[in-house]
């Protein structure tokens, strides 16, 4: 436990506004556009790709389940963070790390990223409905990806060893909320991926977290913890984004919104990653209280 200083301090408050903006604009306009089109995209949708369109989810909570195909390693954010002068020879050690240090190894995550997905979705407005099935579960997949390095920059590693079902269950479930989170639409849509992540998050520090996600934990995820990942949350992600997409596929609205569209979605999904792990690295190094189980008869 340790004091914070009055610069960490202020940060806090700025997660605080961040908290209570309103989603990106491009969230915002995407929904909505897409809402008085929604009809048409329904319309101009072959039927072959409404079929791929429903098999998504399978295919995405596949290509999740294998988290080392996000070709991120523990080693490469130590050395990312050398570079920025951080001394430390694992992923742990950074938690001992100044934030505003850390701060600029995530950033740099985040622009790395966001380049590749402008490459990956740029073909997506010239050839039509095929390219968005196929540029989606890339978009997820570099979405993660950077997730997950965001959450490796402030010293979180959710590849835990696998004697630890129950934390690597946390952590990809924790990753989830927040990609959940940065696809809000509107702020009362926000408020509650927020309310539901501190809800899940404060259960990990109550004498119930342990007992019922121990148990539920070793009968059920096996030694894949990216099991967990609730396959409603990634169809709700799915849907949002889908819809949101397809606007750039209407005729006309292609050259709008296709061919930035990833580039401020995986800006958005880093900002949400970059503001909650840095509020979760202040608040761990605050302490946190343990919650009291209480017996009511």
């Amino acid at each position: 436990m340790a004091k914070l200083n009055a610069s960490e301090d202020k940060i806090l408050d700025q997660i605080a506004g961040w908290k209570g903006e309103n989603p990106s604009f491009l969230n915002r306009a995407t929904d909505f556009v897409s809402k008085p089109i929604s009809w048409l995209t329904d319309k101009i949708t072959p039927e072959e790709v409404k079929t791929s369109v429903s098999g998504l989810t399978e295919t995405i909570v596949e290509k999740l389940h294998d988290a080392s195909s996000w070709s991120v390693s523990a080693d490469d954010v130590v050395k990312a963070a050398k570079e920025f002068d951080i001394h430390a020879n694992s992923v742990a050690e950074l938690r001992k790390a100044s934030i505003h240090d850390l701060d600029h190894v995530a950033q740099d995550f985040i622009t790395q990223n966001t380049r590749m997905g402008t490459i990956s979705g740029v073909g997506t407005g010239i050839v039509g409905w095929p390219g968005l099935i196929a540029d989606l579960p890339t978009l997820f997949m570099l979405s993660m990806r950077q997730i997950l390095q965001i959450a490796l920059s402030y010293g979180y590693d959710p590849r835990v060893p696998d004697g630890e079902v129950k934390d690597r269950a946390f952590e990809m479930e924790y990753m989830m909320r927040i990609f959940k989170i940065s696809t809000s639409s509107d702020k009362i849509q926000k408020q509650k991926g927020l309310a539901e992540l501190k809800d899940f998050e404060a259960g990990r520090y109550s004498d119930v977290y342990g007992a019922v996600m121990g148990d539920y934990a070793t009968k059920q995820l096996g030694k894949n913890a990216t099991s967990f990942v609730s396959r409603i949350v990634i169809k709700e992600i799915i849907e949002r984004t889908i819809t949101k997409k397809a606007v750039g596929l209407v005729p006309g609205l292609g050259a709008v919104f296709s061919g930035g569209f990833n580039y401020v979605y995986l800006k958005d999904v880093g900002e949400a990653a970059f503001m909650l792990y840095r509020e979760r690295f202040l608040l761990d190094k605050k302490g946190r209280q343990r919650t009291i189980k209480i017996e009511i008869d």
